[in-house]
């Protein structure tokens, strides 16, 4: 027990810090609801560490518990005190304090006895929910769910969990982001948080929320090109600071991502080709991220980002319909999660996109039109308000049906 609780308060304190960079960026609200949604998970992973004794699998479970808790207690502690102060009313904040502390102290109080209670009661009650296999020369029973005791007070409090979320969805902080944003941030993040997580399997492609196509595909890049998200996101941002430092920004920006995709794409070309969109619209992403290290122009990063996202994509044999759209969904989302302007990275995009459309092989309307397509698909992935950001940057001519 002592070895599972300093487990879980090893990665408290080391998710103290990340959780506090992103309620920084997105906001108190977002980062509760997601820190609320996994520790439900943890209460209801509780209900499976027995069937109905101690299994294999219950010191392994117990450990990934107790990680997971020590993660959402972490964001759920940080952030509970200080949206109360963010969203006290002006000039009447020390009442809503009080009331919001009574409301804490009270749950933290009567929690324990009802819970109390409930386990009595249900203490001599139990649920099993066995699957049967009959054949010929025998059956075969697989515990499903066997809840005894405590377990039935685990499914009542991940239910009451459910019921405070909605609560909280009622909420509106100002600044918020969706939940989309942030949890597309924690797979994929900036350097503080994505280069000492890098190597871990599951912060690559097959966790990302994807656009277009690659939303039907089972598997992501990683199997058919053997290279993360996170990768191609920091060829694109080192090759963008590269350029930044001196002249000529879009060739520079161009010739470093050409090589860099080239060192981790050569031989590919087939595979590149079925990901092309996902492979520009991560380069895109991280190069725009060189605004987290220093201030630049939302329209000038735009223009020269999608033009050496979708020079280098293409020569790495991308289709240049797929790298005019994910460069485009790129620069958007990544202006989004460096607090860029919005509408001069959409309106940026949509111009460089109909100026590319000679070499690029793709006339001119329908290079306007998928790059539209690419910035929209992107700002609806983050909220209505970023929609009607990049619809104001959208020439008319421009706009879809």
């Amino acid at each position: 027990m002592i070895i599972l609780s300093i487990t879980g308060q090893i990665f408290n304190i080391l998710f103290l810090r990340v959780w506090g960079n992103f309620v920084d960026r997105f906001g108190n609200k977002v980062v509760l609801s997601i820190c609320a949604s996994l520790y439900l998970l943890v209460i209801l992973g509780w209900i499976f560490t027995t069937m109905p004794e101690r299994y294999f699998l219950t010191l392994p479970l117990l450990f990934i518990l107790h990680i997971f808790a020590g993660i959402a207690n972490a964001g759920v502690t940080l952030t509970v005190g200080t949206i109360g102060l963010k969203l006290a009313p002006k000039g009447e904040a020390t009442s809503y304090l009080a009331a919001s502390s009574l409301a804490t102290n009270l749950g933290a109080g009567l929690g324990p006895l009802v819970g109390g209670l409930l386990a009595i009661f249900f203490g001599t009650r139990q649920l099993d929910l066995t699957l049967t296999w009959i054949a010929p020369t025998g059956s075969v029973q697989f515990p499903v769910v066997n809840m005894i005791g405590y377990d039935f007070l685990f499914g009542i409090t991940f239910i009451a969990g459910l019921v405070t979320l909605a609560m909280l969805a009622r909420l509106r902080e100002e600044g918020e982001v969706s939940r989309e944003v942030i949890l597309e941030s924690l797979m994929f993040p900036t350097r503080e948080f994505s280069r000492p997580m890098s190597s871990v399997p599951a912060f690559n492609l097959t966790a990302n929320f994807p656009f277009g196509n690659l939303r039907r595909l089972p598997m992501g890049l990683d199997a058919a090109l053997g290279v993360t998200a996170y990768q191609i996101a920091e060829i694109g941002r080192v090759a963008a600071m590269a350029a930044m430092r001196g002249r000529r920004v879009t060739k520079k920006v161009g010739k470093s991502l050409e090589d860099g995709l080239n060192g981790v794409l050569k031989g590919k070309k087939a595979e590149v080709r079925i990901h092309g969109e996902e492979i520009s619209r991560q380069a895109a992403r991280g190069a725009v991220h060189i605004a987290d290290d220093k201030p630049v122009d939302s329209g000038q990063l735009a223009a020269a980002v999608v033009t050496g996202v979708v020079e280098a994509s293409t020569r790495a044999g991308a289709d240049p319909h797929d790298a005019i759209l994910g460069a485009s969904q790129g620069v958007i989302q990544g202006t989004a999660e460096t607090h860029g302007d919005l509408v001069a990275a959409a309106a940026k995009t949509i111009e460089t996109a109909k100026e590319l459309s000679i070499q690029s092989g793709v006339p001119e309307k329908l290079a306007a039109t998928e790059a539209v397509e690419g910035a929209l698909q992107a700002a609806e992935a983050i909220g209505s308000e970023a929609v009607a950001r990049v619809k104001e940057a959208i020439p008319a001519a421009d706009l879809p049906k």
